[in-house]
């Protein structure tokens, strides 16, 4: 046999090896979770639950990062309305008003040998435009329930999910429900400013009284449909993570001047340049909280994206093009760098002496707000430009700075359940683990429970994804009556979660949080999907790298930037 046909015959015993290690890679990719039956939810009425979330909605419960700024009245007017709406919650439950205006709730279990459970949800709001021209449909503070909706500042972000857990608790305690594990709720004030005055002086109190959490839920992921590339059918994003935050401060400082006779380096320019060299310079990619999301809805995706997410060794360069390709996307896999803030000068014929620039920077897992610093000053800080941090003299001092949350398990007994809960509820849709680019109060509880979780049993469009801390935030009435179904189902089956995980877990939690006196409805109908992709032949490689994957567009006249310090 010639060495040519020697030479073929490797070839193609290696191109045959390639493309099965491809095909078993592809294969073996999706993480497959078990559908479970349609669950028998409670039958709620959204109407009047959509109501009382309206009068939450009326007081005016915008926080501030200075304690001093807050109004105390809305919040007052919180507890207020909670003691009023739930008189069984006070009766039952023992009430403690920590650090002002935080609220923490207790139902004590049955079983003080069991770890506790908690939800959590905040009081505070965003401010809201009341201006006429605004585009609100109704005042942001009206509270206002037409059009099948609640609407107003906080209906999403997060009353509704506050009032909505309330309502649950209420409905079992009227029931007679008593959970075996203890129960908290845990109510912060200051979470859209922090939640360094709420919702961690609650994790910090129960962790002084030795308290150790079996579950956290939080808000957090919602069902959606559309927001996920290549998957048409809703899915249910589960928080298991969140980025860690930090804001940074550029000072560029030289002589100033009369704008006449301008110098080689002016501030608004050293700043100029600051910014457009950490834009020219992102951080580097990583996939792999990317794959591990994908991986939970691998059967969902095309072939070619199924292909090439389980293969990043070979097609790696394709998939993060793919990702960057896209504002979320692109925050899946790196940590970002925002410019928010600008301060510079005061006359038009007036050189400023300095100008200053507010970075916003959400931090990827896996990176430190130490690290992070380091690169924004190697890369752009020099005599003229400073790199501060933005709220204190240093990062240790910053309270705005912290650092990625851990990765709760996703292969615990919680998250099955609450998996398990969400497809059951939501029939046709997906579960999926995520990370969240915004904080939430569930980092504070990180320390003290493994098993944190961010969702909120709401199933939303894009347009009302949208509205959150934006014009006409609102909450369907069909959501508000679903969510408190859920988190009734939910309180009554995780508090019942036994002692160690084995095999009887299922048998045990279906037995105890079966509550007899509970009307139930099966909800029959799936939610509504997009029409299926058809199936996608097998494409060969040079394909691919063409037709799933959306490039960036090319400059063609690249910004010159500042090169890093030599070593």
């Amino acid at each position: 046999m010639d060495p040519l046909t020697l030479i073929l015959i490797g070839l193609g015993v290696l191109i045959l090896a390639l493309v099965a290690i491809l095909l078993f890679r592809t294969n073996a990719y999706p993480i497959t979770l078990d559908q479970p039956d349609v669950i028998e939810l409670d039958i709620v009425d959204g109407q009047s639950v959509a109501e009382r979330i309206g009068l939450a909605v009326q007081l005016r419960t915008v926080s501030n990062s200075d304690p001093e700024k807050i109004n105390p009245i809305p919040f007052e007017g919180m507890r207020n309305l909670v003691s009023t709406l739930y008189p069984e919650i006070e009766q039952h439950l023992h009430r403690e008003l920590v650090n002002g205006h935080a609220l923490l709730y207790t139902w004590r279990g049955t079983d003080d040998t069991l770890d506790p459970v908690a939800f959590t949800a905040h009081q505070d709001v965003v401010p809201a435009d009341e201006q006429d021209g605004a585009g609100w449909t109704h005042p942001p503070f009206s509270g206002v329930v037409a059009d099948g909706y609640v609407w107003g500042r906080g209906t999403l972000d997060c009353k509704g999910t506050l009032v909505c857990l309330l309502e649950a608790v209420d409905r079992l305690l009227r029931l007679g429900f008593a959970p075996k594990r203890t129960v908290y709720l845990g109510f912060g004030h200051d979470e859209e400013v922090s939640g360094a005055n709420g919702a961690k002086e609650i994790a910090r109190a129960l962790t002084q009284r030795g308290v150790k959490l079996s579950f956290l839920l939080d808000e957090g992921g919602s069902v959606v449909q559309g927001s996920v590339p290549g998957v048409d059918v809703p899915v249910g994003l589960i928080g298991v993570s969140e980025k860690g935050h930090m804001d940074l401060k550029l000072k560029a400082k030289v002589a100033g001047g009369h704008a006449s006779t301008p110098g080689e380096t002016t501030a608004i320019g050293a700043l100029s340049l600051a910014i457009a060299t950490l834009e020219n310079n992102p951080f580097p990619q990583d996939l792999e909280m990317a794959q591990f999301m994908m991986s939970f809805l691998g059967d969902e995706l095309p072939f070619t994206q199924r292909l090439a997410l389980a293969n990043t060794w070979l097609f790696g360069g394709a998939v993060k093009k793919r990702f960057a390709a896209k504002a979320a996307s692109n925050a899946l896999t790196r940590t970002t760098v925002a410019p928010t803030v600008i301060h510079a000068g005061s006359a038009v014929n007036v050189l400023p002496a300095e100008a200053e620039a507010l970075l916003n920077i959400r931090i990827l897992p896996g990176e430190t707000s130490r690290n992070v610093f380091q690169r924004v000053t190697d890369l752009v800080g020099d005599e003229a430009l400073q790199v501060l941090p933005a709220h204190a003299s240093t990062l240790v001092e910053d309270t705005h700075v912290w650092e990625p949350s851990p990765i709760s398990n996703v292969d615990s007994p919680q998250f099955e359940l609450l998996a398990n809960l969400v497809l059951a509820a939501f029939p046709g849709a997906k579960v999926a683990p995520f990370m969240m680019n915004g904080a939430t109060d569930a980092r504070y509880y990180t320390g003290i429970c493994d098993n944190v979780y961010r969702f909120s049993p709401f199933f939303l469009s894009e347009e009302d994804v949208k509205t959150v801390h934006g014009v006409n935030e609102r909450l369907s009435i069909e959501n508000a009556g679903r969510a408190v179904a859920f988190y009734q189902e939910l309180i009554a089956q995780v508090s019942a979660l036994p002692a160690h995980a084995n095999a009887e877990v299922e048998e045990e939690i279906v037995e105890d949080s079966a509550v007899e006196e509970v009307a139930i409805r099966r909800m029959r109908e799936s939610l509504p999907t997009r029409p299926l992709k058809t199936t996608e032949p097998p494409v060969d490689v040079e394909t691919l790298e063409a037709e799933p994957f959306e490039p960036l567009p090319d400059d063609d006249t690249p910004l010159e930037v500042k090169p890093l310090p030599k070593d």
